[in-house]
């Protein structure tokens, strides 16, 4: 075996492993959303507990991941990444033993903080390792594996719930995260960019109004179910924003600055973006949105209901293995619009679905809108990094995955925030009202599953009346709720064109 054979052989390996951590890591985040209306139950979380629960995750996340660019580009991404592994078995094992909803918040910031720091520098170690067609075939591989994880997550934290209770999920993560170390030690080389001279110094003014901003503006999100206009909801907003827009600014003119915005002056680049936000948002809204439909509305479980999220599954393979085809023909930006179409139109599909008188006929729309929103976020994913990260110089290859890595998990933020107070505000007016048509107490319980558990101490006519009103409100709750996501979509899609004309042009 020659030196050419051997180097690619190694390689092929190293890009293994980096897809391996992201696949059990995507897993991870998702599968714990089927076991959210378990959750629910064992410890009686409303919708705004357990919107916290999913955005601490995500909080903690956009407020790492930056940290996680800036210590990798100087101490080396692979040090960094086995770090971020490490602390997603601390965090299963806090998980494991969670008796109450704060000890359980506790436990997925800790893999958020995990999360923040493993998918940045799995980024950055393939941006250094492969190049030119390389790096694409590399960022395919990448996206396949996360897209894997986001919607087959649902079926394993499906199985995991069904057969060991929620608690399952963590005894899976402590085992598989310690296995993933150990492989990634053993195959990944210690590849980096060169760190002569760069500050260890941490900007923590940067980080503590970055992270106060986006927890505020997340605060006022989760608020927003009782109404966006209340002070609890647009005070915080409004104050995340502005601790968010001053934390920009200082970064900007520090000498140490935590952010590589100067890669912002890249059209391609900056398209890429806002197009990243909105895969983030569709996928985190869609399985925060869809586990209490199809367990509790549609009475499924959480095994049958994780698989049916199949279709979005199977779609998003087909998304991802059509990439390069669909790439080779309307180049990366023509790709990441279509995408982003998709998206829009997926959204929409399943918004319309709630219309339908007819059940078989809904489920089956809803399946359609599943298959053409994951092969958008399928074919969205590769093509959206591979521009982006093909414009980063080779020495900021830790910064500009983070910088792209915060720009996806503010659309994680917004996705639950908005999707879930939506739901949520449109959910308890209109329980509201078919409750009181129907001569019932029109007070809601906090959430669907809620209601079908407080259903189950009335007599079978009251406890049929309570859940038949309770599904239908979710039902029309998920149509004002996802047409509205469209629109964000369109909307964005706008932008990203705009955005991007320069890049097209030459």
């Amino acid at each position: 075996m020659n030196d050419t054979e051997g180097k690619s052989r190694s390689l092929n390996r190293s890009l293994i492993c980096l897809c391996a951590a992201e696949l059990v890591m995507m897993i991870n985040t998702t599968a714990f959303n089927v076991a959210l209306p378990n959750i629910a139950e064992s410890l009686g979380a409303g919708m705004a507990e357990q919107q916290w629960i999913v955005s601490s995750y995500n909080l903690v996340f956009a407020a790492v991941v930056l940290i996680a660019g800036f210590l990798g580009d100087r101490l080396g991404h692979l040090k960094t990444m086995l770090a971020g592994l490490g602390m997603f078995v601390v965090a299963s094992a806090i998980g494991l033993m969670a008796g109450n909803v704060p000890v359980l918040l506790v436990s997925r910031a800790i893999m958020g903080a995990g999360a923040g720091v493993v998918i940045p520098m799995g980024q950055a170690l393939l941006g250094i390792l492969f190049r030119g067609s390389e790096l694409s075939r590399a960022m395919t591989a990448w996206a396949i594996a996360g897209t894997l994880g986001v919607p087959f997550g649902p079926l394993v934290g499906g199985v995991l719930t069904a057969t060991l209770g929620w608690r399952g999920i963590f005894g899976f993560d402590g085992v598989v995260f310690l296995a993933v170390i150990v492989v990634i030690h053993m195959n990944v080389p210690q590849a980096s960019a060169s760190r002569a001279s760069r500050s260890l110094h941490m900007p923590w003014m940067s980080v503590a109004m970055m992270f106060a901003g986006f927890t505020l503006f997340s605060a006022g999100l989760v608020n927003a179910q009782h109404g966006v206009l209340s002070s609890n909801a647009w005070i915080p907003m409004v104050a995340g924003a502005m601790l968010i827009t001053g934390f920009v600014l200082h970064d900007r003119a520090s000498r140490n600055p935590l952010m590589a915005l100067d890669l912002m002056r890249d059209p391609s680049f900056a398209a890429c973006t806002p197009a990243l936000m909105m895969l983030n948002f569709s996928m985190y809204g869609i399985i925060f949105i869809m586990p209490a439909y199809l367990e509790t509305v549609l009475r499924h479980g959480a095994l049958v209901g994780g698989m049916l999220l199949m279709p979005l599954v199977v779609a998003s393979i087909v998304g991802a293995r059509m990439n390069d085809w669909i790439v080779s023909r309307i180049s990366s930006r023509g790709t990441s619009l279509l995408a982003l179409v998709c998206l829009s139109a997926g959204m929409l599909t399943i918004g319309v679905a709630m219309w339908w008188p007819d059940g078989m006929a809904e489920q089956s729309m809803v399946a359609v809108g599943q298959v053409i929103a994951g092969f958008g976020l399928g074919v969205g994913q590769p093509a959206m990094l591979t521009w982006a990260m093909g414009r980063v110089p080779v020495e900021q290859s830790g910064a500009g995955s983070s910088l792209l890595t915060v720009f996806r998990q503010f659309g994680s933020i917004i996705g639950v925030g908005i999707f879930g107070s939506i739901q949520s505000g449109l959910y308890t007016a209109g329980f509201r009202d078919l409750a009181q048509s129907a001569g019932l107490d029109p007070r809601s319980a906090g959430s669907v599953t809620l209601d079908f558990q407080q259903a189950a101490g009335f007599t079978d006519a009251a406890g049929d009346a309570i859940r038949q009103a309770a599904s239908h409100a979710y039902e029309s709750a998920m149509l004002g709720s996802f047409a509205t996501a469209a629109a964000i979509i369109a909307v964005t899609l706008g932008i990203v064109a705009l955005l991007s004309r320069t890049a097209a042009a030459k």
